[in-house]
């Protein structure tokens, strides 16, 4: 009761304290006091001759006190001498009033200490109880009950809202309960015996006790230490961390288990590189305790060859938080090297840096080994195959060698065939001319036949020389469009009116660079050959033509921009193989004597030439498409200039002094025949020396003829570049069957007029006007 009646006077000391903050209310409380004060005196005096005057004033100046402080107590001390002298004393009694200020005014200093103390102990008292009610930790008051001298069980004289919460379903507050109460079973009296040992002790003490509270395991540690009249205690429910903990341990103890059953070698190193751990295996392994091998010990089991190695790769790992990844030797307990791959990586704190170092070793001994072997065994199967690849790289060249003597004896034989067929016509008719010379209509008709077996001749030596892709070409810029339109006409005679030909081209074409001539002319051959495949009635040839831009590897050795001209029939197609033999010489399926075999070849060689290339897209049953892609040019379409010049009866080359270069003497008697019929007059040497000799030597000619292919170490064109030099004016004309690598970069290039064998008059006299106005423009 006394610790109840303490608290309440507090609280109401803290009531009086809390009015001096609004001071008309303090004072006018002190004033009422003061007033009642006087009229139980006036009462009393009414009951007593003589009643005292002033002492029942002092519990009012106490009051007053109380509060509204000090100046409370010593307005109250003022009013109630003023009361007493105004009313009960009739004499003035100095003596007695003084005192009375003087001991009412002591009493309200004593008062104003009492005053403080009393509320900084209620201050406390509040501190206290709003730090127990907020308190996580539990904290309880309680006071034993005795049985005799024997302590049997204690009451909770107060408990923390913490304290209430750890309690078993249904119980609100542990306060004024005993405990045997709440905890009637073993829990219940393990708590009894543990207060007791520290009631008796003095405390304190400090445990930590497991708990059935609601059938579910509760570990709480606690504190108890004696107070008067019983024991404070602390406690505090410390299941989740011992649950952790718990989990921790059994975490633990699974990973040692588990690293304790692997093979590899466990080891582990703080954020330095230093080693502080290694594990049962690594001890086994190596037959060295692990102290031994701690810090950098453990270098001295690996093998001196690898050491620096390691011990540089480790030291950068440890310095820049990199991987670590080496294979190196490591010696074993019985003294044998072992091949080993150390493995470590780094465990990182929450600010990047480096916590801890974990790493592996593990045996691969086998698999170098067997590495080891592998690469043996790759390396000599390498020299097999490359050995095979060669002996293959042989036997495929005399098969390639073997082929093209094939082919050759092919070409050979249709050559001698097609010339033998020519020279019988142009042979058998100059025996008849000879025979019977004065039958001028018989002549007649025998020389226009052996020169049409001439030409033939001429065109079939163009093919083959397109065919070897050495046909001299004139490349031109070429609208591609226009050429295939202008002869449309002769394509459209050349398929007869029984087939439909259908010109198609996409958007705009533009040029292309090519030989227009010979364009014309394998354009013409695969028309001929798309006719000579589809039905007599209904048959269908289109050709397209369009810009197209081939990426890379799309097509082999294409990459750019070409002009597409393509040619497809609806015939029966061609079979796969012989679609493989398509380009080759000689090769037709067309009957005898409607084909040499040259027409693909022909146009295979032409448009390689020009850098581009052919495709063949056929099936039995569903037609052939015959596509050239042919270089695109972007510039303008060059515009040959029209011919100026013409042949006439006119004398025009009376009296021209001829140098004639020749070395066949057939050629170069003809030649000087038919230079002798347009007046010239004519000097024949048979090689490029001795022309160049007659020049030097200061003989004067209006005209030099030289052939570009010739013995003697001098070709025309070396020829022609020295006369040049010494006599810039001197009109020259080459001439050539076939020039080869002797054009350099090309008739085109040529600065003189190019004359190609076999040539009638009128193609000399042409020649002979070019070169003569070129000089003339030059001087």
């Amino acid at each position: 009761m006394g610790g109840v009646d303490s608290a309440m006077m507090g609280r109401l000391a803290q009531r009086f304290a809390t009015a001096i903050k609004r001071p008309t209310l303090a004072y006018a409380a002190s004033l009422c006091a003061v007033a009642a004060a006087a009229a139980l005196r006036a009462a009393i005096g009414l009951m007593m001759a003589d009643p005292p005057d002033y002492m029942i004033f002092y519990p009012a100046i106490l009051f007053a006190t109380l509060i509204a402080g000090a100046r409370g107590g010593l307005l109250a001390t003022i009013a109630s001498a003023l009361t007493v002298w105004a009313l009960w004393l009739e004499d003035p009694q100095y003596a007695s009033l003084a005192t009375f200020v003087a001991t009412a005014t002591a009493t309200v200093f004593i008062a104003r200490a009492i005053r403080i103390a009393v509320l900084r102990g209620v201050a406390a008292e509040e501190r206290f109880r709003v730090f127990q009610e907020q308190s996580l930790d539990g904290f309880v008051i309680v006071e034993p009950i005795y049985e005799g001298d024997t302590i049997i069980d204690f009451t909770w004289a107060y408990s923390n809202n913490a304290a209430d919460r750890l309690t078993p379903a249904g119980v609100k507050t542990l306060k004024g309960a005993r405990i045997l109460e709440i905890f009637p079973g073993e829990n219940g009296r393990a708590i009894v015996q543990r207060l007791v040992r520290a009631f008796e002790s003095g405390g304190p003490d400090d445990i930590e006790a497991r708990r059935l509270l609601d059938g579910q395991e509760r570990f709480v540690r606690s504190s108890a230490m004696r107070v008067t009249g019983g024991l404070a205690v602390t406690f505090q429910d410390v299941t989740a961390q011992r649950q952790s903990e718990n989990a921790l341990r059994a975490g633990e103890a699974r990973i040692r288990a588990l690293l304790d059953s692997l093979p590899q070698l466990i080891w582990s190193t703080r954020p330095d590189g230093a080693c502080d751990y290694l594990s049962p295996q690594w001890e086994a392994f190596t037959g060295v305790p692990a102290k031994h091998h701690f810090g950098e010990g453990w270098l001295d089991a690996i093998h001196p060859e690898d050491r620096d190695g390691v011990q540089q790769a480790w030291t950068q790992a440890a310095k820049g938080g990199l991987p670590y990844d080496i294979e190196y030797r490591l010696r074993r307990h019985d003294g044998v090297w072992r091949w080993v791959n150390g493995r470590a990586t780094a465990i990182h704190n929450e600010v990047g840096g480096v916590h801890r170092w974990f790493g592996t070793s593990s045996d691969i001994t086998e698999i170098v080994e067997a590495r080891s072997d592998l690469e043996l065994r790759v390396a000599e199967r390498t020299r097999e195959l490359e050995e095979s690849l060669l002996e293959r790289a042989r036997t495929e060249a005399a098969l390639a060698q073997a082929q093209r003597l094939e082919t050759v004896g092919r070409l050979t034989g249709g050559v001698a065939h097609d010339f033998n067929n020519l020279l019988t016509v142009v042979i058998g008719g100059l025996d008849m001319i000879l025979k019977r010379p004065d039958d001028t209509a018989r002549v007649t008709r025998l020389a226009e036949a052996a020169l049409a077996a001439g030409r033939r001749g001429e065109r079939l030596t163009r093919q083959l020389l397109a065919f070897s892709r050495r046909q001299e070409l004139k490349l031109e810029v070429v609208d591609v469009t226009a050429l295939i339109q202008q002869i449309e006409p002769l394509m459209r005679r050349a398929v007869g009116e029984a087939v439909n030909l259908t010109i198609r081209h996409e958007g705009p074409v533009g040029c292309g660079r090519l030989d227009p001539a010979q364009f014309e002319a394998a354009l013409l051959n695969l028309v001929v050959n798309a006719t000579d495949a589809v039905p007599d009635a209904g048959g269908d040839v289109e050709i397209s033509i369009e810009r197209r831009t081939v990426e890379q590897g799309e097509i082999a050795q294409l990459a750019g921009d070409y002009v597409l001209v393509a040619v497809s029939d609806n015939g029966g197609g061609m079979a796969p193989d012989t679609l493989e033999r398509a380009f080759e010489p000689f090769f037709t399926t067309k009957d005898v004597g409607k084909g040499t075999g040259l027409g693909l070849a022909q146009v295979y060689g032409f448009v390689n030439q020009v850098g581009g290339a052919v495709t063949i897209d056929s099936s039995i049953g569903f037609g052939t498409t015959v596509s050239l892609y042919l270089p695109a040019a972007d510039t303008e379409m060059e515009v040959p200039a029209p011919d100026r010049f013409h042949t006439d009866d006119s004398p025009w080359a009376a009296g021209l002094k001829v140098l004639l270069v020749e070395d066949d003497a057939a050629v170069r008697t003809v030649t000087e025949g038919l230079l002798s019929d347009l007046g010239c007059q004519v000097e024949g040497v048979s090689d490029g020396p001795s022309a160049l000799t007659r020049i030097q030597a200061g003989d004067r000619f209006d005209l030099l003829i030289s052939d570009i292919v010739m013995p003697g170490g001098m070709s025309g064109v070396d020829l022609a570049r020295a006369a040049q030099a010494r006599a810039p004016d001197l009109p020259i004309v080459l001439t050539t069957g076939y020039g080869g690598e002797r054009l350099g970069d090309g008739a085109a290039t040529l600065a003189w007029p190019l004359l190609r064998k076999p040539f009638r008059a009128e193609q000399l006299t042409l020649a002979l006007q070019k070169a003569l106005s070129r000089s003339r423009e030059i001087a």
